[in-house]
């Protein structure tokens, strides 16, 4: 249920912390965090990688990017807004546009050049991480800051059919029954039909491939020279696939809480609901360390199974309502992002025991907020193979289920509609990479559930020159609100020089 770019939702968190955490830049700031550089044998690349062919760009290397009309944003004088013109169909340069909506906010300093960042989502608006302004102090002093509402996305024509969307995520994720099975996927079924009616022309081409070559048309309108990107999440697949197919555009990349395209949709979403039974487990540790003053429950495995078990049979008020199963496990989802989500979720689950579910509710909400959930799936849906129909997405589910016990349900059936989507999938699993890339920094959260560790070990072992950065903390992505993360990534945004090998925070 766990979108796999969801980087989005850490935006909040970041800002608070990045505004006390040391850059590279900032000499004399102070910081516990230790970097630690040894050896590691995931900078060794497998022997086949160098020798595979580059991707073909798809792009027209005719095309000339239109002026770019910068005027201050509507939503915040601070930024200022653009929109540029791209082909629909890459396929078709001479064929219908689509607009996408540029946010920029100007160097305050001696200036580089531009940096290009995708918030993740998929789903997540640009424009909108721009207001936040998540990135470092010494990144801001020496680029413009550039981002974008991706294609079918906020601004960008967005794709909006969610009339059923509610509905579809009020049911339980797990059904226990034959009409609970069959009310959730009719409400996926409706989901899927609606986007076909409403925005069938723009549903083929909303896909990763198409976005990468969106970015660089953006790096064209820029015209700043080879790009600079960091990429957060599903923000990091877009990066992969635009190293693929334009491998000598690159001054330098960040990838961070990384999406591995190799595994494909069933495998993805499995692991990830893995990642999330071990983060809770980590956090009902923590918890019971820390004791009931602290956490609001003795036990939180415990506390949440109760609360499970009692929000099925309908018996904790909400605002509106008794909360449903879904509050329940996406509400402890979302605090899987966080650092110490233990400290969100006890007292949450203490109020739910107690009779008061409006604490679940928000937290749910909380995940529910950040992206267009029918601009997600669109992309989910057709970068990677869904099982084919309703029965074989049944299945998968109930293997995931087997897998994670607490989350597979949820983190599965989150995406049913792809089972019964208009369009068919059109992504490309592995894109193959240029021997000659520049160093690419590809970071790994040890603890993070929603991208875990190992798909950042295994990018930057199939990239080639990339550097993997290590970090030892829970929670989602680490760049802009970790002190350690961000001396090192922006000593390399600004000076194009990579941490070593076996570097650790």
């Amino acid at each position: 249920m766990v979108r796999p770019a969801a980087a989005s939702l850490v935006v909040a968190l970041a800002v608070a912390l990045s505004a006390c955490g040391a850059s590279f830049e900032d000499r004399n700031a102070t910081t516990s965090t230790t970097v630690v550089e040894r050896p590691s044998s995931t900078t060794e690349r497998p022997p086949t990688t160098a020798a595979a062919p580059v991707a073909d760009s798809g792009f027209p290397e005719d095309w000339q990017a239109p002026p770019l009309d910068w005027a201050p944003c509507a939503f915040d004088s601070t930024i200022d807004c653009a929109t540029l013109a791209v082909p629909l169909d890459w396929s078709e340069p001479d064929g219908p546009t689509i607009g996408l909506a540029l946010g920029r906010i100007s160097a305050t300093g001696n200036r580089i050049g531009s940096l290009v960042t995708n918030p993740g989502g998929p789903g997540g608006s640009g424009l909108e991480y721009l207001a936040g302004l998540p990135l470092t102090s010494a990144t801001g002093r020496r680029f413009d800051t550039v981002s974008w509402d991706p294609r079918g996305v906020g601004e960008s024509r967005v794709v909006d059919c969610d009339s059923g969307v509610d509905e579809f995520q009020s049911l339980d994720s797990g059904p226990d029954d034959a009409a609970e099975q069959e009310a959730l996927e009719r409400a996926a079924a409706a989901i899927s039909a609606e986007c076909g009616r409403d925005h069938g022309e723009v549903l083929a081409h909303v896909g990763t491939a198409d976005v990468a070559r969106d970015l660089e048309a953006i790096r064209r309108a820029l015209d700043d020279g080879p790009l600079n990107y960091v990429g957060f999440s599903y923000g990091t697949r877009i990066g992969q696939e635009y190293a693929a197919r334009f491998p000598d555009r690159i001054r330098t990349m960040v990838l961070d809480g990384v999406v591995d395209p190799t595994l494909g949709f069933t495998r993805f979403l499995t692991e990830q609901a893995v990642a999330f039974e071990r983060a809770f487990e980590a956090n009902a540790r923590e918890c019971a360390a820390a004791g009931p003053a602290a956490c609001g429950v003795a036990d939180l495995a415990a506390s949440y199974d109760r609360v499970a078990a009692a929000a099925e049979a309908g018996r904790i008020p909400g605002s509106d309502g008794p909360i449903g199963p879904s509050d329940v496990v996406v509400g402890a989802t979302f605090t899987g992002y966080l650092n110490d989500g233990w400290r969100r979720l006890g007292p949450a689950l203490a109020a739910a025991e107690a009779g008061d579910g409006s604490e679940l509710e928000s937290l749910a909400q909380a995940y529910y907020d950040f992206g267009g959930y029918p601009a997600y799936a669109a992309v989910v849906c057709t970068d990677d193979s869904p099982p084919a129909d309703a029965a074989a997405y049944r299945e998968f589910a109930a293997a995931a289920v087997a897998a994670a016990p607490r989350f597979g349900a949820a983190v599965a059936n989150e995406m049913l509609p792809c089972a019964t989507w208009p369009v068919e999938a059109t992504g490309s699993p592995a894109p193959p990479f240029s021997p000659d890339l520049p160093p690419i920094v590809v970071i790994g959260s040890t603890g993070d559930p929603a991208t875990p560790f190992e798909n950042a070990v295994t990018v930057a072992e199939r990239i080639p020159n990339a550097v993997l950065l290590t970090v030892e903390s829970d929670g989602h992505t680490a760049y802009g609100g970790t002190p350690c993360v961000d001396r090192i990534v922006d000593r390399y945004l600004i000076d194009a020089v990579p941490p070593a090998a076996g570097t650790t925070c």
